[in-house]
């Protein structure tokens, strides 16, 4: 009983899927049952760059971090992903390596289907390959604002939209401020603001002087969200 109650929370996940909504019923069931639910612990990678997987993943809980890794090991975030967030769509193209890490950030439970069992659902049904189209250009004009911040926009700005876009993925609104509902340290904002951990803290100890944010219990308060939106306008700073 519980097995098919989990099969039909899988069933559930994939409907909604942007690759698999509007799948009928059977092609639903034959991805999840093809599939295995993995669980893999805080900073475990999912693949890395140069690995060969031909695996199509879906996020169940927790949380994964694309990066790329340089030869001497510094890292640069492209983004988190959270709950029912797909990725390695790139191993339907075929055996190549993969050009990112996916990191863990956040313990996961992660359902995993063989690219193979995705790409026979696709020939039976080709209008799946035309949403998996269209859902990776939203994913790539996401990647187009973030070299575009790291172009033309300081250190700051650049920290202030990801708290920002924090705020709106798992804010809680008190009577306090704004609550984060997530755990980050700040050599995650580093990676995900491309910034050294020294540069992040001295921004973060200017906010928190200036009133704009708190810590507590290493979880943040925005406090005056006018300020921080006000930190993303494009100037010039030495940061």
């Amino acid at each position: 009983m519980v097995s098919a109650q989990r099969n039909e929370d899988l069933i559930g996940v994939i409907a909604r899927a942007p690759w698999f909504e509007g799948l009928p019923a059977d092609a639903q069931r034959s991805l999840v049952e093809s599939g295995t639910v993995r669980s893999y612990a805080k900073n475990s990678y999912l693949f890395t760059a140069g690995q060969i997987t031909s695996d199509v993943y879906c996020i169940l809980s927790g949380r994964i971090r694309l990066l790329i890794t340089s030869a001497i090991g510094q890292e640069f975030a492209l983004t988190d992903l959270e709950s029912e967030a797909w990725l390695n769509e790139a191993g339907l193209a075929g055996k190549l390596p993969r050009m990112l890490d996916a990191k863990v950030a956040e313990a996961a439970r992660v359902l995993a289907i063989p690219a193979q069992a995705v790409k026979m659902v696709g020939e039976n049904y080709p209008d799946m390959y035309r949403k998996l189209f269209v859902d990776h250009v939203l994913r790539t004009r996401g990647i187009y604002v973030l070299l575009t911040g790291m172009a033309f926009y300081p250190l700051r700005a650049r920290l202030a939209g990801w708290l920002l876009q924090l705020v709106e993925d798992h804010g809680r609104t008190t009577a306090e401020g704004v609550h984060l509902d997530v755990n980050l340290s700040q050599n995650d904002l580093a990676q995900l603001s491309l910034g050294s951990r020294q540069r992040i803290n001295k921004i973060l100890g200017e906010w928190r002087a200036a009133g704009v944010i708190e810590l507590r219990a290493n979880r943040y308060i925005v406090r005056d969200m006018d300020a921080l939106g006000r930190e993303t306008e494009l100037k010039n700073s030495d940061d």
